[in-house]
């Protein structure tokens, strides 16, 4: 550590010196000879490295800080004193990324990070790789629509029972951020059971605004007719039957996924060419839902439950005109052809990505209750 001792003289020079250019350039030989010796430090040699960095790296210039936080927050033996520093600056340019990234920041920094700073740090946070329950409590207390989003979106992200029932609370007037709930692997039971109440809810909001003010239909029929809608892509008797026909399929989509070539051309072409079962199993992976519901929404009586599928991926009319064809084994009637375009048109995005959300919501919720 000869040359460590060389560069700690060099850093009571710098900083007595006074000359700023003379502290940026010791400041980035120490920080050089760190990342290159920091997998053969011991703890005593990192807290040397702390004390003279952390003495150069304050009151200097912030494109200097900034690029000081870039380098030294993937070190995952990075010298604490620093990374708090750093975490702590007012700039989110200079805490981005020891907030984001930095592994040494222990509970107690994270936490107060949450506590006293702007939202832009409190999103930074959000993004960690993991977080304690009594960081994330606080990012939920203290955060903006844009942080409780991106809380909810972060799997690693522990969420205790307080968090989780705030963020239910919260997603009843915030879209975005019922969605990112929705798509999270680990939801209690009473936490499903409220998201799908809420989700009914918007599905009727959201078809509304579809149909337009000349749709005239009482609430009650209304009510129904959104329930039956989520029925008819919902399970029924037959769910366990079909899940070992479709095998083959799972396996062709699958690769197809791994390969990146499973998108609109490729399931249009497969309706088209009859390779049906591979079509409906790709529009299930896509849209998130078991195989059999997808199916079973292709063998209804009506085409309106295959629609909401297929519209929910923003699918084209040929796409789902293709499915129509394969299903009918002809070409369309005019009649037929004129009905279906008509209900294509009509059905938002929005509304059929809401349904959708909602069967698969519906689906976990019968799995959990063993149905």
């Amino acid at each position: 550590m000869d040359i460590l001792g060389s560069l700690v003289a060099d850093v009571e020079d710098a900083v007595s010196n006074g000359d700023p250019s003379r502290r940026v350039e010791t400041l980035r030989r120490m920080t050089d000879l760190f990342i290159e010796q920091a997998p053969h430090l011991a703890d005593l040699h990192v807290a040397v490295f702390d004390e003279v960095i952390l003495r150069l790296a304050r009151g200097i210039e912030f494109r200097v800080r900034v690029e000081l936080s870039e380098r030294i927050a993937d070190t995952t033996n990075a010298p604490r004193g620093v990374l708090r520093d750093l975490a702590l600056d007012d700039e989110i340019a200079i805490a981005r990324p020891v907030l984001e990234r930095a592994i040494r920041l222990d509970e107690e920094d994270l936490a107060a990070v949450a506590a006293q700073k702007s939202q832009e740090h409190l999103l930074a946070l959000s993004r960690r790789p993991s977080l304690s329950e009594r960081v994330t409590d606080i990012l939920v207390d203290r955060g903006d629509e844009r942080v409780v989003c991106a809380v909810a979106e972060n799997e690693g992200a522990c969420l205790s029972d307080r968090s989780l029932a705030a963020l239910v609370d919260k997603a009843r007037s915030d879209e975005t951020l019922q969605a990112a709930l929705e798509g999270r692997a680990r939801l209690g039971d009473e936490q499903l059971a409220q998201l799908v109440a809420i989700a009914r809810e918007k599905a009727r909001s959201n078809m509304r605004d579809a149909l337009g003010p000349g749709f005239v239909i009482d609430g009650d029929a209304f009510d129904d007719a959104v329930d039956d809608a989520a029925e008819d892509l919902a399970r029924t008797a037959s769910y366990k039957a079909l899940v070992d026909d479709f095998a083959d399929a799972a396996r062709t989509v699958s690769a197809a996924a791994g390969s990146g070539g499973l998108d609109e051309e490729t399931i249009a072409a497969w309706a088209r060419e009859g390779r049906i079962e591979d079509a409906l199993a790709a529009i299930a992976h896509l849209a998130g839902v078991p195989t059999p519901v997808v199916a079973r929404a292709y063998h209804s009586n009506h085409y309106d439950p295959l629609l909401f599928f297929v519209r929910s991926l923003k699918f084209g009319w040929a796409t789902f005109k293709a499915f129509l064809v394969a299903k009918a084994g002809r070409e369309l009637t005019d009649e037929v052809h004129r009905s279906a375009f008509a209900a294509y048109q009509q059905l938002s995005v929005s509304t059929a990505q809401r349904i959708v959300r909602f069967t698969a919501m519906r689906e976990r919720t019968l799995e959990a209750e063993g149905l």
